[in-house]
């Protein structure tokens, strides 16, 4: 009995010993997604865990408040996740101290990783690698930007059309104002308006190397000039009375404003109608903001950021690319998405309007250094 016993117990460890050596690496993802997008982040999970069995993807989510600085603090103590959904620029905080992966190094030895990289805009492309060191630190899943909200009632009855010009703009918001006493214009982002006169007006943004600003410049003067004495004399706004426009849109405190395609759900218009356009995009240079929001795979060791690697690449597949951006209610910016997936094909012939208006300046989209 008691050899009985003893070989039970060495058969019991060696199992447990294989057993762990053949345990999945795991791959977590925090994410502050909600309803939908939360499903459909989930679905993809699933469907790489029952792809192979190297790797288990793990979602969780995370409270949206300070999620940043939770991340950032998590990650430079070792317990943080693998994988976050940002922007690029988010990724360059962590580039000096090692703690995010180059995804470079995987997709130069990755044909077909490669070619959906390659069908990229030149200038997502830029943004992908516009770090310190120029590594590839961040990878666009689906790209969104500010398109123009504005009370077609008022539109109408004024005789304009969305305007094509920021000067045209100015001179409809001073006829706004003098008929309604409202503001004619606004901007949710202060600092993407600033970016597209800037960019717009032929200046360059930084210098790298010099680690300087160049838009230190008479244009940039001109317009901030331009932009300031509008809002001194009423015809822009400068803060609304919430967090966003939408809240003083919908109240008719302001007649159009510029803000995100993806603020369209918030647009409740008391007793108008509304409409949205694309936002000027050329003054002596054409330039647009896209917004492109994607993976960034946090540095672990080898085999934890080979199956992140391997996740981020499952998911960037056409038709897995394509519902996300369904669900994101956003662009795909590859065009292997565009030109492979039957589903985003069918999603881009119905776009809504307020995608065709970021859709309409994606030829002309910039990256500024992150």
């Amino acid at each position: 009995m008691k050899f009985r016993s003893m070989m039970a117990a060495v058969l019991a460890f060696i199992f447990v010993i294989s057993g762990a050596a053949m345990a999945a690496t795991e791959v977590t993802i925090w994410h502050t997604f909600t309803d939908d997008q939360q499903t459909a982040l989930q679905g993809f999970a699933d469907a790489f865990n029952q792809s192979q069995d190297e790797y288990e993807v793990i979602v969780q989510s995370q409270a949206y408040s300070g999620f940043e600085d939770t991340v950032y603090n998590a990650v430079a103590n070792g317990v943080g996740p693998s994988i976050i959904f940002n922007y690029a620029s988010t990724a360059a905080d962590y580039i000096e101290d090692g703690l995010v992966v180059d995804m470079s190094q995987y997709i130069s030895e990755d044909a077909e990783m490669q070619a959906i990289y390659d069908s990229l805009p030149e200038a997502i492309k830029a943004e992908t690698t516009g770090f310190v060191d120029g590594g590839m630190y961040a990878l666009p899943a689906v790209t969104t930007g500010p398109i123009f909200f504005y009370n077609k009632t008022i539109y109408d009855e004024m005789g304009f059309s969305a305007p094509t010009t920021w000067e045209e703009l100015a001179e409809q918001s001073k006829a706004i104002y003098e008929k309604y006493g409202i503001a004619g214009f606004a901007a949710d982002s202060l600092t993407d308006l600033m970016h597209m006169l800037i960019m717009q007006s032929g200046n360059e943004y930084i210098d790298m190397q010099n680690k300087c600003v160049l838009f230190d410049t008479e244009s940039t003067l001109e317009w901030l000039t331009w932009f300031a004495e509008n809002v001194q004399a009423g015809y822009f706004g400068l803060r609304p009375t919430g967090d966003y426009w939408s809240e003083d849109f919908n109240a008719k405190l302001v007649a159009s404003y510029s803000g995100s395609c993806a603020g369209v759900p918030y647009i409740i218009p008391d007793g108008f109608e509304y409409a949205v356009a694309p936002l000027p995009n050329t003054i002596d240079v054409a330039w647009y903001p896209s917004w492109n929001r994607g993976p960034i795979v946090f540095n672990k060791d080898e085999e934890t950021n080979r199956g992140a690697y391997e996740f981020v690449k499952f998911f960037l597949q056409p038709e897995n690319n394509a519902q996300w951006a369904i669900a994101m209610n956003a662009l795909s910016p590859y065009g292997t998405t565009q030109e492979q997936s039957q589903t985003y094909q069918e999603f881009a012939a119905e776009m809504p309007a307020s995608l065709a208006a970021v859709q309409a300046n994606l030829e002309v989209a910039g990256a500024l250094p992150n």
